[in-house]
């Protein structure tokens, strides 16, 4: 078998693009030199611990739930927010995979927006809109998004637009320097958790395991 030379190296490297494909397309093999973690695993381990032991280390079914099942209809009413969008300055991105490598981090941003000065992420919730903020997990969620569309597109994002299927309103939510500086300590926590493989300890509150995929094995204490 001939080597490869110093001075044609560059043929055999794949550039950023290139790879980006091969993730997308092939999503089991990890292509990364560090354990990659999705938005939706921060979502996940935020909302319990377990679910990434659940999905990760034992590889357990996951029943669907009715957030999971409302997820799948997330595509058609996007579109249709879009649609209300009459500025003609703002640039619409749809279903884009986004990857930081250093971070070991990773997502598909269903939608977002960028208005000429900062980008946000546009969410859908079913749920009645909080008196006063979003509840964690969520928000930890989109500031992953958040990071990502910062690292990829060099855009600022200060906030997320959620809008509330239930009441056809849309709401800003901030996100600040603190809020990511809460999801790069979760990326930690999530590579710490997969390197020990050690159940962790289910949340104090018991009202999440009525709506909860693993609930039918995870026989907390």
């Amino acid at each position: 078998m001939n080597s490869i030379d110093s001075e044609n190296i560059n043929d055999y490297i794949l550039n950023k693009h290139q790879l980006n494909s091969l993730r997308f397309n092939n999503p089991m093999i990890n292509l990364y030199e560090k354990p990659i973690i999705g938005t939706e695993e921060i979502r996940q381990f935020s909302y319990c611990k377990r679910i990434i032991f659940f999905r990760h280390i034992i590889h357990a079914p996951m029943k669907q739930s009715y957030k999971m099942e409302f997820g799948t209809k997330k595509h058609e009413m996007l579109q249709k927010i879009s649609n209300k969008s009459k500025e003609d300055y703002i640039q619409k991105y749809y279903n884009v995979y986004l990857t930081e490598p250093l971070l070991g981090l990773v997502g598909l941003i269903d939608y977002f927006e960028f208005n000429g000065k900062e980008a946000y992420p546009v969410e859908i919730k079913s749920g009645n809109i909080p008196l006063e903020n979003m509840d964690n997990p969520h928000k930890h969620q989109v500031t992953a998004q958040a990071i990502l569309i910062e690292k990829n597109f060099d855009f600022l994002v200060k906030k997320v637009r959620v809008y509330y299927s239930k009441y056809k309103k849309i709401v800003d939510y901030s996100i600040g320097v603190e809020d990511k500086l809460k999801v790069i300590e979760i990326i930690n926590d999530i590579k710490k958790l997969l390197a020990l493989e050690q159940i962790p300890e289910p949340p104090k509150d018991r009202g999440k395991c009525i709506d909860y995929e693993c609930r039918n094995y995870c026989l907390r204490g």
